[in-house]
């Protein structure tokens, strides 16, 4: 497919209208309908742009309905921007200008409003958008929500679980201890044997108990394998009767999310179940087993992550650390708006009200169900209904960030109470009336400009959620009004779990692990063995990568494009035919450092980028173009698919691809796109490093016309990572995209020059990842700059 590298705010005509490149704005269409004619004095910049350019883009470059609607703003440097205007403009007609009068025109429009540096002297720093909770934000609050009303647990160490072994004696399966220890997996054959030495064979029950920690948001699969008896339960609370002493106890139990404990026979049997869990995020977990007088004793507990595959649960993602419940909201929401490269609360429809009204009654259920743990209210208590309401004020004053006005008080928690209503009733009733508030929904909504709106501005930027007890203390106090009292509560909420789990999944934004591609459907006679558990170690090969980086005490962004090594579990190392490590699961296995660069060269998102029977530098590039260094793309208004079999089947994919653009419309974007991608063509279709396709040599070898103005030669993978490390473009697009994932906003809101001080301290900090996410949180939390003299 080939794509169109188009500025934001340039009006384009023809195939290709001029491009962004890596957020290179600016496709200055200057309208020229002759040769300027020849002067004794040299025009004006200003004079050029008046003329030719102002009808189209504005006398200030604000843009012109109809014509070109956005601003003429960007970020290449002058030289490159002059060297743009030279070689690309007139679209139609380049030769129109020459040298000198385009680097006049650059030198205006760059010093006058395309810059940040100009912006933030002329033009006013815009409003931030009014928005709505995006669905993550609603479903972290939620949680958060409920569970300020019991302890935070926070994942433990995924060592596996406690496990205790005992010998039973009929009813009661737990008649003597026999052993206690950790196990790292769930799978078990005991044959017709004991589990432990000096244990029974015929009738004997092993109790695991612990938590699971969901490595992604999304729906979970769980099924248990055995011929006996077995009971699952997760993220429930526990009960009187859990310890499942005796099998004709009346005591209650919480509901197991598998019961197969009675079984039938000795036939193996399988039963299985699914829930929706909250990534990040560690949930209570027990497995119950039991064998009684059949012959053959085994167990097994798999597991289907989202994007993974079936395999049996084991460590990192079981501890033996107890955990809380968790309220999950599980109502389906559809999905936010992305159209501008991230998810953003602007899409406010029946629909969406249709889903929050949903889940507030879902979330109404779940408090009355707990009620009495999470009040602390007795149900024989004579003081119930006012203690409730006590409950239910602190409930509203959580959900809404601060607390609560005399009319507040009596609209959410008197009037539900009123009029003698059943004490579980009026709480339901107040709780739908909270979470449907827009005091809850619309964060922003009538924010006065103090410090609990601080506080919920750091609580949404580092956790998507809402502000903890400490930080609403800190509100309470007065001590959020500095940048160093703001700094600091940043840096405690970034190293909460919370906060890793935000990261997480901006990373997998940012690799577009997601997204839609061909990875499933390689050709099985181009490359055998590429199947669904090769590409499932391969995502959590490239997702351990990340985590160890950014969760380092350098936590350098560098290090994820510049890395030799890769971490490879024993099939992956089969695979891609290097030694099996020593140590077992996934460990780093070092590379030639020209044959491979962090995520760049990654084998996932090198799969991801491929056609099923072949590379694709088209989709590479874009993605380089795009994700790494910064750039802003658009669809062409006319997508074109490669079709392989068209071509001479003598050409390489270099060759193809140069073929299919080489028209002049089309190397106005594939100028950048195409080096790009011909940078990673040492590596096919499925990441594995390659010097031939076919018979022929491959050539990696490419010329790039950087943001910066400078011509960058390419050899391969590993000038790629140095160009983009050393780019000040790429690392504003990096923490740009950060910037916007984290507060779904434009950055200008923050300062025309936001982005130019956030990449600074960026690079100063040895570009530490966590920092930069500190900075950030701490930058958007303060009043904006049209703000701060309110």
């Amino acid at each position: 497919m080939l794509h169109r590298i188009t500025p934001r705010n340039i009006k384009g005509s023809g195939t290709y209208p001029l491009s962004s490149m890596p957020r290179f704005p600016i496709h200055l269409f200057l309208g020229l309908t002759g040769i300027l004619p020849a002067q004794d004095a040299p025009t004006s910049g200003e004079a050029i742009y008046a003329e030719h350019c102002a009808s189209c883009h504005g006398k200030h470059g604000e843009g012109v309905p109809d014509e070109v609607d956005e601003p003429l703003h960007g970020e290449r440097a002058l030289p490159s921007l002059s060297r743009y205007i030279d070689r690309k403009m007139p679209e139609d007609k380049p030769e129109l200008l020459n040298a000198e009068e385009s680097q006049r025109v650059a030198e205006y429009i760059h010093g006058a409003f395309y810059s940040a540096e100009a912006r933030a002297k002329t033009t006013p720093t815009p409003k931030a958008a009014f928005a709505r909770l995006t669905n993550r934000q609603f479903r972290e609050s939620v949680a958060d929500l409920i569970g300020s009303f019991g302890k935070y647990s926070p994942p433990g160490e995924g060592k596996g679980l406690k496990a205790q072994y005992f010998d039973s004696d009929g009813m009661n399966k737990k008649a003597r201890k026999a052993l206690e220890r950790e196990d790292r997996a769930l799978a078990f054959d005991f044959g017709e044997g004991p589990p432990a030495e000096g244990m029974k064979t015929d009738q004997f029950s092993i109790a695991w108990d612990g938590s699971l920690v969901a490595p992604a948001t999304g729906w979970y699969e769980f099924k248990t394998v055995t011929p006996n008896g077995v009971r699952l339960y997760l993220n429930g609370q526990a009960q009187g009767g859990d310890g499942n002493q005796r099998d004709d106890s009346g005591a209650k139990r919480q509901v197991a999310l598998i019961d197969d404990w009675v079984s039938s026979g000795a036939e193996v049997r399988e039963a299985k179940a699914r829930v929706f869990l909250l990534g990040g995020r560690a949930y209570p977990f027990r497995l119950d087993y039991f064998k009684f007088k059949e012959k053959l004793g085994s167990v097994r507990l798999e597991w289907k992550p989202p994007h993974g595959e079936w395999e049996v649960l084991a460590a990192p993602y079981l501890s033996p650390a107890w955990a809380t419940q968790v309220a999950v909201v599980a109502t389906a929401f559809a999905a936010d708006d992305a159209s501008e490269g991230y998810e953003r609360g602007t899409g406010i429809s029946k629909d969406w009200h249709e889903a929050t009204t949903t889940a507030a009654i879902e979330v109404a259920n779940q408090v009355v169900g707990l009620l009495p743990d999470l009040s602390g209210v007795k149900d024989n208590d004579p003081e119930r209904a006012n203690k409730l309401k006590g409950f239910i004020a602190t409930f509203a004053e959580r959900a809404f960030r601060r607390p609560l006005s005399d009319e507040q008080r009596q609209l959410y928690v008197e009037r539900p109470f009123a009029d003698g209503t059943a004490p579980e009733q009026a709480v339901k009733r107040a709780v739908i009336l909270i979470v449907k508030s827009p005091r809850f929904l619309y964060p922003e909504l009538g924010a006065e400009k103090d410090d609990f709106t601080v506080a919920a501005r750091l609580a949404l930027g580092a956790w998507d959620s809402l502000p903890d007890q400490p930080l609403l203390d800190a509100a309470k106090a007065g001590q959020l009004r500095t940048p160093e009292h703001v700094k600091a509560q940043a840096l405690r909420l970034v190293a909460n779990p919370r906060a890793k789990a935000k990261l997480n999944e901006f990373f997998q934004l940012w690799l577009k692990l997601d997204a839609e591609s061909d990875l499933l459907r390689k050709d099985a006679a181009h490359f055998p063995g590429f199947d669904a558990a090769v590409v499932a170690d391969l995502r959590r090969s490239l997702e351990r990568f990340v985590e160890q980086v950014v969760w380092s005490e350098k936590s350098d962004y560098r290090q994820l494009l510049e890395a030799d090594y890769l971490l490879l579990n024993d099939r992956l190392a089969q695979f891609y035919g290097v030694p099996v490590p020593e140590g077992g699961g996934f460990q780093p296995v070092k590379f030639d450092p020209a044959q491979r660069a962090g995520v760049l060269t990654h084998p996932y998102l090198l799969a991801r980028l491929a056609h099923p029977d072949s590379t694709s530098p088209i989709h590479r590039g874009v993605f380089i173009t795009r994700n790494v260094l910064g750039g802003i793309l658009k669809p062409p208004p006319e997508a074109i698919a490669f079709e392989n079999h068209k071509f001479d089947p003598k050409m390489t994919m270099r060759e193809k691809v140069a073929e299919m653009t080489r028209d002049a419309t089309c190397m106005t974007c594939h100028e950048t796109i195409n080096p790009l991608g011909f940078s990673l063509e040492n590596f096919d279709a499925v990441g594995r490093f390659r010097t031939n396709e076919d018979d022929k040599p491959i050539n990696p070898a490419a010329d790039y016309n950087s943001l910066e103005g400078e011509l960058v030669h390419l050899r391969g993978p590993r000038d790629l990572a140095s160009h983009a490390v050393q780019s000040a473009g790429a690392r504003r697009g990096f923490v740009r995209q950060l910037l916007q994932y984290a507060i779904k906003q434009n950055p200008a809101v923050y300062g025309h020059d936001s982005l130019v001080k956030l990449e600074s301290s960026f690079s100063a900090s040895g570009h530490h990842v966590r920092q930069l996410f500190v900075d950030i949180t701490t930058l958007t939390a303060l009043p904006a700059p049209d703000q701060a003299s309110r």
